[in-house]
């Protein structure tokens, strides 16, 4: 059976099952999108926050001078969107809060399908739910005296003050499915097609325009996802060497983004426009401990969730190893590279691990739900076992051993999901009593 999220998506729609938006879902994100509305209208009476300097760049858009959008930014997407609407007559605070709501709500009902199509349409519909509201809202674990602001320091899965990440987590949620999704394509047509085995050529297009959709919203995704991808299809590649126009489609559809994605570095290094950074390069011990913690913190619930999610001679999970390349290259870029000039506090070399961090929660909420309900399932089929005395003792033993295992796993993440959930609250409250943006 496939695991391929797009082909399991159709197959669900195809029928009829898994489809249902019930009317708590629609409350959940009606009410989400309000109090992220009003979230965002009072981040932008703040000056200071990126929301705010953010929109101040898209109302100088001018449409019919495309160097007045170039020359102030190399990733226009949520700028261009907030400058129709501006222009059209909206108040600016009003249409950069209401482009960063629809983006909370766009990620939301993903974030909710994906758990859906990856339970095959089994899990309860209020938890989906409540899982997706969750990953709406979730922040790194705090300790006191550590990061007590939650966010500082560290960064978060997600956030409320930079526009641009909340627009390119929803371009994500597309682009690395699909990505997927064109893997699996292949590994079903080799078993007919061979070395022959190839992507229709729509495929690729598709996945090339996801790509760029997604740079455009914000480089700092993608920065993760060109050399986790690379690293992937070269070993495929390694295991399947005859297959090279397959491999030579999927380097076709990275060619604009990775060509996109120099511009954008040559943007922000001062070599297309002046005034702006440099990137300096160099590993401390302080440094190198600081990314992994950092990512530790970000995604300590989903890391332990995926491990005990591992099922022994289980097909391999293309989204899990693929989201598990990305986090390796997120931490080692914020381990190795650093701004300078005007940019030297902005962290843009850790958003990536943000990025990957919230992809992480996203990948590991439905394979936790599964792992526990294969738990219960091997418990209570132990249960009826040693009621039939059909195991021998020490087999029964053995095996009733390995369940208290589990069982511990799991109440320690269950604890860690409720620590993240804790810090999720807490964040929202230090934002609004403090008044501060970050």
């Amino acid at each position: 059976m496939t695991i391929d999220p797009v082909q399991m998506d159709k197959d669900l729609r195809r029928r009829g099952e898994g489809q249902r938006f019930d009317l708590f879902a629609w409350f959940t994100l009606a009410a989400l999108t309000a109090f992220s509305l009003y979230m965002f209208l009072w981040e932008f009476q703040r000056e200071s926050s990126d929301l705010y300097k953010h929109a101040l760049i898209a109302s100088e858009f001018v449409f019919t001078d495309p160097h007045s959008i170039t020359s102030r930014l190399a990733y226009p997407l949520w700028h261009l969107i907030v400058a129709a609407l501006y222009q059209l007559g909206l108040p600016l605070g009003w249409a950069a809060a209401l482009v960063c709501a629809a983006s909370k709500a766009a990620a939301f009902a993903l974030v909710r399908r994906y758990t859906v199509v990856m339970l095959k349409g089994r899990v309860a519909p209020a938890l989906a739910t409540l899982c997706a509201l969750l990953l709406m809202l979730v922040t790194p674990i705090r300790i006191p005296g550590l990061n007590d602001w939650v966010y500082r320091g560290v960064g978060s899965p997600t956030v409320w003050h930079n526009p641009t990440q909340l627009i390119v987590l929803v371009t994500a949620l597309l682009a690395v499915p699909y990505l997927v999704h064109c893997w699996y394509l292949f590994e079903d047509a080799l078993p007919t097609r061979g070395a022959r085995a190839v992507l229709p050529w729509r495929n690729v297009l598709t996945l090339a325009v996801l790509l760029m959709v997604s740079l455009s919203a914000k480089p700092t995704f993608i920065q993760a996802l060109i050399p986790a991808a690379a690293a992937f299809f070269l070993i495929q590649w390694i295991r399947h060497p005859k297959n090279g126009r397959y491999f030579g489609q999927i380097i076709l559809a990275f060619l604009p983004a990775v060509g996109y994605f120099v511009l954008q570095y040559l943007y922000y290094t001062g070599v297309v426009v002046p005034y702006t950074s440099g990137v300096a390069f160099g590993i401390t011990l302080s440094g190198a401990w600081e990314s992994v913690r950092n990512m530790l913190l970000m995604a300590a619930f989903p890391l332990c969730a995926l491990l005990l999610a591992r099922q022994k001679g289980a097909p391999p999970d293309r989204m899990v190893t693929l989201a598990l390349w990305m986090a390796a290259f997120a931490v080692l870029q914020a381990m190795c590279f650093r701004e300078t000039g005007v940019r030297v506090n902005h962290g843009n070399f850790n958003w990536a691990n943000m990025s990957v961090a919230f992809l992480l929660w996203v990948v590991a909420m439905p394979r936790f739900i599964e792992a526990v309900r294969l738990y219960r399932e091997r418990s209570a089929d132990l249960a009826a076992q040693a009621r039939a005395g059909v195991v021998p003792s020490g087999e029964l033993a053995a095996r009733a051993a390995r369940l208290r295992l589990r069982s511990a796993g799991f109440l320690a993440a269950t604890l860690l999901l409720v620590w993240h959930a804790y810090s999720s609250v807490y964040y929202l409250y230090h934002l609004l009593s403090t008044g501060n943006v970050f």
